[in-house]
């Protein structure tokens, strides 16, 4: 499932929940991604306004479906605010990696059925919501399609099914 969809399905306020949770160099390298000014006007000075005008900025780009902008906010947020959870996922699956990054393309080598059983256990441990928009960012990442026909996977990722 592409970024865009992912970000179209997890509703509103995880989409907040997640912007918040992006520090000012984090904020500046997704809203460059996706071609979005990181500019603020000299007038402004404390870093609070700053990132509240970056997150208007990014919830604007996300409305208008912004590709590279989705696909970095993404990546960001697994990468840097949910790096326990894609290592524990490894780890289940005895994959090599080094704190959770690995290089190797294991949706196409794990059974399918494998992958989707330790995505369950991990959601024991982590938010449901959580592991279905990394194991769906999996997907695109991979380019495979074992937890887009998931309909626990699918569901999940919207925020009224998990509540």
């Amino acid at each position: 499932m592409d970024p865009t969809k992912i970000i179209s399905k997890i509703g509103d306020n995880k989409i907040v929940s997640i912007v918040d949770e992006l520090n000012s160099g984090q904020f500046k390298r997704v809203l460059l991604k996706g071609d979005v000014s990181t500019r603020i006007p000299i007038s402004v000075v404390s870093l609070k306004a700053r990132t509240r005008i970056w997150k208007e900025r990014l919830l604007e780009a996300l409305n208008t479906k912004n590709f590279p902008l989705s696909e970095t906010l993404l990546y960001e947020w697994l990468l840097n605010r949910r790096r326990q959870l894609l290592s524990d996922y490894l780890d289940k699956l005895n994959v090599k990696h080094k704190r959770g990054e690995t290089d190797e393309t294991f949706l196409k080598t794990v059974p399918e059925e494998t992958l989707r059983a330790k995505a369950r256990e991990l959601a024991k441990v982590h938010s449901l919501q959580d592991v279905a928009i990394y194991v769906h960012f999996l997907d695109y990442h991979q380019e495979c399609d074992v937890f887009e026909g998931d309909e626990y996977f699918v569901n999940a990722l919207n925020e009224e099914s998990v509540s």
